[in-house]
């Protein structure tokens, strides 16, 4: 299940780019989701960029421990 959920907005693929470099340095597995149809793997460059830039998407981290380091790690990206 989810541990954290938070919500995230890419403007550019260059803000893509770099959200996927932070994100793989961290061992927890993330889906980015689109209105719970599509799920991508947060990870993966073309799979964020299929979802569509300036779309509202759910960022899922399945994780034991705390992962709250991610999601300081990509906070630009987070919106309230």
């Amino acid at each position: 299940s989810c541990m954290d959920q938070v919500k995230v907005q890419f403007r550019t693929p260059e803000e893509v780019m770099d959200f996927t470099n932070v994100v793989s340095r961290y061992e927890c597995d993330m889906d980015l989701k689109k209105s719970s149809k599509k799920v991508v793997d947060a990870k993966s460059l073309l799979g964020i960029l299929a979802l569509g830039l300036e779309n509202v998407l759910e960022l899922c981290i399945y994780s034991d421990e705390s992962c709250e380091e991610v999601v300081k790690a990509i906070s630009r990206y987070v919106i309230a």
